[in-house]
């Protein structure tokens, strides 16, 4: 941790860079992917994405409680 902490004043003063040399980020597949996944059921996806969060968050909780 001693090492990571003067690293992180770096991250903030020089955020990554877009990768503009990923050929697939700006492709007729990327564009229709982003249009499927931010369409106009997002808040589907979204939902669908974190239903399994409360599950597995109780699922640790259980685990640390019962075996630590």
């Amino acid at each position: 941790m001693k090492i990571a902490a003067p690293l992180i004043p770096l991250a903030l003063v020089f955020p990554a860079a877009p990768a503009w040399a990923c050929t697939l980020c700006h492709s007729r597949t990327a564009e229709e992917v982003r249009a499927a996944i931010f369409g106009a059921d997002f808040l589907g996806n979204v939902a669908a994405l974190a239903l399994p969060v409360p599950v597995l968050v109780a699922a640790v909780l259980a685990a640390r409680k019962y075996l630590l």
